[in-house]
């Protein structure tokens, strides 16, 4: 009867896990894949660095809009010798004013609204990866969690064992190595707990720094981690990926503020306008007023101007010909990603589809026949034995299998776990 209730706490705990990874909650407080997600978004160090160089990069563009500052002199001419200024003839205050060209202010305008989209885009591709990120360290520490599970009842089960064996050895019932044989198992099931019990907290101090948490803070999660399946498309998942994914929407925002600047290059040939109006002090009657109005000419176009359009020209092609290669680097990464999705998920199905039921009725059937007495320890500790390195082996399936859809997320952006 010991035996048999033994053989039920195994086949328990190594069938468990079959809820999705949103799971019922254990308690209030406790995480959901969402809630962490919303939480690592929201307290990131890197991603509160790139909101403000949204903020930023809009502060400049409001610069764009307005004129230079204007000069403002005094003159004092037909001083005498020797005299103060006090003495003038003539005292002229001038105030000028220079406006470009409204071409010139119109593409300085549109090339920082360039700046602001590459900015906004280069954080989505953050929201991007610390999701993928918090979906990795998530599922990794829920795999950790029944790591640990399981290597706990595999100590539970051995030590149990041991003391049944000792007894049966007392009894003259078994030979001396099946009790030199379950302490050896017994010996190899602590250490392993001990392995467990260091990735357990590896995991949850991976999870708190991306919470922003202390590392060793406790981390309670409502989850489960199982296996739901997913149908998707690569070509689905390119297509989406070249038109929304951030990455190369910033490329193209790029490209956009590169053809701005040349522009902007080109209108340096076209001339600024100065304004001017002072008033005048001639022989002591200050009423004199007057205006000037005066045109700023590239004369030196084969210099300055020409490189500039030089300069300018080259970096929209370079700009073209680094987006071309970040749309052939992206195709390339959802072509892996994928290749790496469907091979987790194959591997997860077959845990799923015969592995463990296969492996639980190997237990089942190498129990039945100890207790009948047709073989002896060492085969029925085999089967237990195969029995957890397939449930090892299913959770490790599992956790590679999310990990793989958070890094095809990442590549596609599009959200795969919801």
């Amino acid at each position: 009867m010991r035996i048999r209730q033994m053989a039920s706490r195994v086949i328990v705990a190594l069938s468990i896990l079959h809820l999705p990874i949103s799971g019922a909650a254990q308690e209030g407080s406790a995480l959901s894949l969402e809630s962490a997600v919303a939480l690592v978004q929201q307290n990131n160090p890197q991603l509160m660095a790139l909101r403000r160089e949204i903020a930023a990069a809009k502060g400049g563009g409001w610069t764009t809009w307005w004129l230079t500052d204007p000069n403002l002199s005094l003159e004092w001419e037909g001083v005498p010798s020797g005299a103060g200024l006090g003495q003038f003839a003539e005292r002229k205050l001038t105030l000028t004013q220079e406006i470009e060209f409204p071409t010139n202010i119109l593409w300085r305008n549109r090339f920082a609204a360039r700046e602001v989209e590459a900015a906004a885009m280069r954080y989505e591709q953050g929201v991007l990866a610390i999701r993928a990120d918090a979906v990795t360290a998530y599922t990794r520490f829920l795999a950790s969690r029944d790591e640990l599970a399981l290597a706990q009842q595999r100590v539970q089960l051995a030590q149990e064992f041991v003391d049944k064996a000792e007894i049966r050895r007392r009894a003259g019932d078994t030979p001396a190595i099946e009790l030199l044989r379950a302490q050896v198992e017994l010996a190899q099931a602590q250490n392993e707990l001990r392995t467990a019990e260091s990735a357990h907290i590896a995991a949850q101090a991976g999870l708190n720094a991306l919470l922003a948490r202390k590392p060793d803070e406790k981390t309670a999660v409502k989850d489960s981690l199982a296996y739901q399946q997913y149908a998707l498309s690569l070509v689905a998942l390119k297509r989406q990926a070249l038109t929304e994914h951030p990455r190369l929407r910033e490329a193209d925002a790029l490209v956009n503020a590169a053809s701005h600047l040349r522009n902007l290059a080109w209108g340096s040939f076209l001339p600024a306008v100065e304004l001017s109006a002072f008033r005048h002090n001639i022989g002591g009657n200050p009423n004199f007023y007057g205006a000037q109005i005066g045109l700023k000419v590239p004369l030196w176009f084969a210099f300055r101007q020409r490189g500039e359009i030089q300069e300018a020209s080259a970096l929209l092609t370079a700009q073209e010909h680094q987006r071309a290669n970040v749309e052939l680097q992206l195709l390339a990464e959802i072509e892996s990603a994928y290749a790496a999705f469907e091979a987790a998920q194959r591997q997860a199905e077959s845990y799923t589809t015969s592995l463990l039921a296969q492996a639980g009725e190997v237990y089942r059937i190498a129990l039945r026949s100890y207790e009948q007495g047709e073989t002896g320890y060492l085969q029925l500790l085999e089967a237990q034995q195969t029995l957890i390195e397939v449930r090892q082996g299913y959770i490790a399936a599992l956790a590679s299998y999310y990990a793989a859809i958070a890094a095809l997320e990442n590549a596609s952006s599009v959200i795969i776990i919801r």
